[in-house]
């Protein structure tokens, strides 16, 4: 086998200047893929995560039929389930084995505040929000509002997937108009 010797007056790539440039941003860039790697579970499942937490609900009245499964409130309603915050005149809350898998709020207006999926606050308001849990779906219906990143947009009918992050407004019929303001994503294009 032949040995090589060293020279010590030939550089060798682990020491050249633009050698070891590249090797710290590689390990800067490596230290940021694991941060976000490491940070994405936390963000992600913040509105899953809500669901494990206890629901406290606040009203004037309440009327439990256990065996339709429906609480109805009324009065100043609000409800709070981790980052989901609802309120409005009245609410049913419908429940399967225990879990709360629907709540249709009436208003004028009804509110809801929530975390989506990665994270962003989604802020809506109508005359009736129609939540459906299990899907992660809510229904926006009269005189709609809807606002998440910044975005705001209007509507008679506004439906979010928060799970999907897909948001439809209007309808077919076309009896209604779509309302939409976008928000600049990029710096460079603000003035």
């Amino acid at each position: 086998m032949a040995h090589h010797a060293k020279n010590p007056d030939s550089p060798t790539l682990r020491s050249t200047p633009f050698a070891r440039r590249i090797a710290t941003r590689l390990a800067g860039l490596l230290c940021i893929a694991l941060a976000s790697v490491a940070l994405q579970p936390t963000v992600a499942l913040a509105a899953q995560g809500d669901r494990n937490k206890p629901i406290t609900v606040q009203a004037d009245k309440k009327v439990t039929r256990y065996q339709e499964g429906t609480s109805v409130y009324t009065g100043d309603v609000v409800i709070d389930q981790g980052s989901l915050h609802a309120t409005g005149n009245k609410a049913t809350l419908y429940l399967e084995d225990g879990e709360l898998v629907r709540a249709v709020l009436e208003g004028t207006p009804a509110t809801f505040r929530e975390r989506d999926e990665q994270g962003n606050l989604v802020e809506g308001e109508a005359r009736n929000a129609d939540y459906l849990t299990a899907q992660g779906e809510v229904i926006l219906t009269g005189k709609a509002w809807l606002t998440r990143s910044g975005d705001d947009i209007r509507s008679e009918r506004i439906t979010y997937d928060l799970k999907n992050e897909v948001i439809e407004a209007g309808d077919d019929s076309g009896s209604s108009r779509v309302e939409m303001t976008l928000q600049p994503r990029n710096a460079d294009s603000q003035e």
